[in-house]
């Protein structure tokens, strides 16, 4: 099972790197814009629990503690 999901990420990111303008940054950065519901440049609880992955990492996403994920603790989470 480990190895059928190592193939298919291997085959997602390869379709993402041909793909040329839609790279992975930029899917995060849609994504956190999707998340932003009132476009305060932050992401609420609230907000997350609209996306299973981000909801459960929320806390982890939060570096600073302020209850609210940034867009730049989004997008340094989502790098790795």
């Amino acid at each position: 099972m480990k190895a059928l999901i190592t193939v298919v990420a291997a085959t997602l990111l390869s379709a993402a790197a041909m793909a040329g303008d839609d790279t992975p940054a930029k899917n995060t950065a849609a994504t956190f814009e999707s998340l932003d519901k009132n476009a305060d440049q932050q992401i609420s609880k609230t907000e997350a629990a609209a996306d299973k992955t981000v909801s459960d990492r929320f806390a982890s996403m939060d570096t600073n503690g302020d209850g609210y994920v940034s867009k730049a603790e989004y997008m340094a989470r989502t790098k790795s």
